[in-house]
């Protein structure tokens, strides 16, 4: 069965920004060894739970590098959760769409909004919720790769979707419920 992955473009830099996180909580550890006087109970258990924490959060910024955005097969599309990854199945004539806008993720940026547009790619999983599968910026080269996947791989057609009069931050899908 052919399966394509796609890897977070940004993955290598967040990656080190983890490898950082660590390296400042090995670092402070070795300070507050050096400078704390008397470890009573209440210090040490601030230090340990302090630097298990930026362990954590390193570790996690280590798992977005390894962890593939996208997974496309056939029968299934894959995209990582909090805790693992989430599969949702697919067969032909799935809705499968793509919605131009800002990401409701970022802040109000300023500057144009030109300059904030994501691509966001939305299906339906098996409970008719909308899902979004990835958010790119329109620029990024990647993009027409996943178009080819979700074409070349698991046979479906990407539809350019619209505005939700609704919900403007969302696309509008009503009518891939009347299937």
């Amino acid at each position: 069965m052919k399966e394509v992955a796609f890897k977070n473009p940004d993955g290598v830099l967040v990656a080190g920004m983890g490898v950082l996180i660590i390296a400042a909580a090995c670092a402070g550890v070795v300070t507050v060894a050096v400078v704390v006087r008397s470890y009573d109970l209440a210090t040490t258990a601030l230090i340990t739970l302090g630097f298990a924490g930026a362990c954590a959060l390193g570790v996690a910024f280590i798992n977005v590098w390894r962890t593939p955005m996208l997974k496309i097969r056939p029968d299934a599309l894959t995209i990582p959760t909090f805790f693992g990854q989430r599969e949702i199945s697919i067969k032909a004539g799935h809705p499968l769409g793509e919605y131009l806008a800002s990401s409701h993720r970022s802040s109000r940026r300023t500057g144009a909004i030109e300059s904030n547009k994501f691509v966001h790619f939305f299906t339906l999983d098996a409970d008719d919720v909308l899902t979004e599968l990835v958010a790119l910026h329109r620029a990024a080269p990647v993009i027409a790769q996943i178009r080819s996947a979700f074409e070349d791989v698991a046979g479906l057609t990407v539809e350019t979707l619209k505005i939700d009069a609704a919900n403007p931050s969302r696309p509008d899908v009503a009518h891939w419920r009347k299937r």
